[in-house]
């Protein structure tokens, strides 16, 4: 199917501007789920409106959460503006573990942690299977850090989530 025809000139591409627009009729329903995702996630009320939605089953569906809708629909508080800034290399990380993520990794992970050096903005990215790894991770960072860069972290800053607060007594033993 031919979309747009044109020609090379002083090694550009001019299009002609004769593109016909067609527009194709669905001829099949599609389920009520299917219609939510195509349309850009809005109400199922509004979805039901389209007359090619098959909403034999939408009692189920209206009480089911879309995992996108949810997401998108999702508020956090948003941490205060903070004046403390790092004045030298590792002086303060920020460390936040996402996930889980429905479909893994290529490598089976459903989880990825994020450090971030507060002064140079260095960017550390480790893929974990489960959050329980992070304690772990984070020792192995810290032990990195040291050996390659003679350098201690001295200030880990997080959202407190409980695969961070769970590190308090290694905190409190490496200072």
């Amino acid at each position: 199917m031919l979309i747009g025809a044109g020609e090379r000139k002083d090694g550009l591409h001019y299009f002609r501007n004769k593109l016909r627009i067609k527009a194709h009729k669905v001829t099949r329903t599609g389920s009520l789920e299917l219609w939510h995702a195509r349309l850009g996630h809005p109400s199922f009320k509004i979805t039901k409106m389209v007359p090619t939605v098959d909403d034999r089953k939408g009692s189920d569906i209206l009480n089911k959460a879309c995992d996108i809708c949810h997401r998108a629909k999702h508020t956090r508080e948003s941490f205060p503006i903070s004046d403390s800034k790092a004045s030298t290399l590792f002086e303060l990380i920020h460390c936040d573990l996402w996930g889980p993520y429905r479909t893994p990794s290529s490598c089976g992970c459903y989880y990825f942690l994020t450090v971030v050096d507060d002064f140079s903005r260095a960017t550390w990215v480790y893929l974990l299977v489960d959050k329980k790894e992070v304690p772990q991770t984070l020792e192995n960072f810290f032990a990195m850090i040291d050996r390659q860069f003679n350098k201690r972290v001295k200030i880990v800053r997080s959202d407190n989530g409980s695969e961070f607060t769970c590190m308090k007594n290694y905190f409190l033993a490496h200072g």
